[in-house]
């Protein structure tokens, strides 16, 4: 990573920390025009990130999603411009971003360690297959993790409201039946985009020849259970017509799930789809 990259990184870092202490700062103790500083503060958090991974693919001629750093980058640039879309057309989930934006500030710290790493993607898997499986995957993350993010708010005002408390947390969060009824897109969205990720990356498999070391892959198993349990998500909604409490925690058992395979698996298991070999080639996340 050349010094400017690496500096822009910084200031997007800089940038989210405190728009996350706005946020928070915001949430506790309401001030005129707190939440429209919040957001002008992500959406400058994000703008360094978005030239830097545009830097490194250029520099790569392809989708650069091959690190830690690049997928956790991606991960948060994407969340971040998801919620800022919401925000536009809801101005009541604005008080949601003390949750949004710390979370993402703690994905980017996460993915701070490699950011020198030097990584060089397989050419047989260089397609615009693999472009797709990266961008639906990506969107996917983003839609179901604003939904459990929605999810995380909706158990804490419907603790609010069986507790009768009426302090700055009943009031800043939306009220219950605006989360039940917008948890139901991101859940929506989420599902079709990582079912267009799975099909894509069954055919990226057949056309690079790849084996049957995919079958049994502990980040393609993550991901099959997840998908399982968008579908529960989708059944409970669409033809059960179940709301509220459970639907929430059925949201955020999925979320855990899904952090796990875009996470977790790359710590305690071996993975085809692990981020980063250095000085080798690799396979895409």
């Amino acid at each position: 990573m050349h010094g400017s990259e690496f500096v822009l990184t910084l200031v997007a870092l800089a940038l989210y920390m405190a728009a996350s202490v706005l946020a928070i700062m915001g949430l506790l103790r309401p001030s005129p025009g707190a939440d429209r500083r919040v957001l002008v503060l992500a959406a400058c958090a994000a703008l360094p990130l978005v030239i830097v991974l545009l830097q490194h693919g250029l520099a790569a001629g392809h989708v650069r999603a091959i690190s830690r750093f690049e997928a956790f980058s991606i991960y948060g640039i994407v969340l971040t411009g998801a919620y800022l879309l919401i925000c536009v057309k809801r101005p009541r989930m604005r008080g949601m971003a003390a949750l949004v934006i710390p979370y993402v500030t703690v994905m980017l710290i996460l993915g701070m360690p490699a950011i020198q790493a030097e990584a060089v993607l397989a050419p047989s898997v260089q397609s615009i297959w693999l472009k797709l499986h990266i961008v639906s995957a990506f969107l996917g993350y983003a839609s179901f993790s604003l939904a459990g993010v929605m999810a995380v708010a909706y158990l804490v005002q419907d603790r609010n409201l069986k507790g009768r408390n009426t302090g700055v947390l009943a009031t800043r969060l939306p009220a219950l039946e605006t989360l039940d009824r917008m948890m139901s897109a991101p859940v929506a969205i989420a599902f079709l985009m990582l079912t267009i990720s799975i099909v894509l990356g069954v055919l990226l498999v057949r056309v690079s020849g790849g084996g049957d070391e995919w079958v049994t892959d502990p980040k393609v198993v993550s991901t099959v259970l997840t998908w399982c349990i968008f579908a529960v998500l989708v059944h409970m909604r669409a033809w059960a017509n179940q709301h509220g409490r459970r639907v929430a925690l059925v949201i955020i058992m999925g979320v855990l799930c899904l952090l796990f395979g875009f996470v977790g698996v790359h710590v305690v298991a071996t993975s085809v789809h692990d981020y980063l070999h250095v000085g080798g080639a690799v396979n895409p996340p």
